[in-house]
């Protein structure tokens, strides 16, 4: 499979993205919330080869717009419960990583950034 950030890809190798990005986005407002409710965390274990070949699995039956609109509600989700963190409290991204709130705030818009940047170039691209 080539490069995620490929410009080349066609469609179906977009969806491929997207649905990656709809396993990651609400388990970041999972783990956000949970920190935020002083619960704790449900943190991934699992590898990222196992989760990312799963997500194409679960996601599949689900059309572009019901994956952008549990985008949407995750992001809304992130953006109520972040800043409800103290500063000094640590949040997991994944098993064996802990962030202050600034740090993962920052994680996540980089990532989020990266994959936001590619398919909107591919719209671009498209016109």
């Amino acid at each position: 499979m080539r490069a995620v950030l490929d410009p080349e890809l066609s469609g179906e190798e977009r969806r491929i993205d997207l649905k990656h990005m709809r396993f990651w986005y609400p388990y970041y407002a999972d783990v956000v919330t949970d920190v935020a409710e002083l619960r704790k965390p449900r943190v991934e274990k699992r590898t990222l080869k196992v989760i990312n070949s799963q997500s194409q699995i679960d996601y599949e039956p689900y059309a572009d717009d019901q994956i952008v609109a549990d985008l949407k509600a995750a992001q809304e989700t992130i953006l109520l419960n972040l800043p409800r963190i103290p500063a000094d409290r640590n949040i997991p991204y994944k098993k064996g990583s802990r962030y202050l709130p600034d740090k993962y705030a920052a994680v996540l818009v980089a990532h989020l950034r990266m994959h936001w940047d590619y398919l909107e170039k591919l719209t671009q691209k498209e016109k």
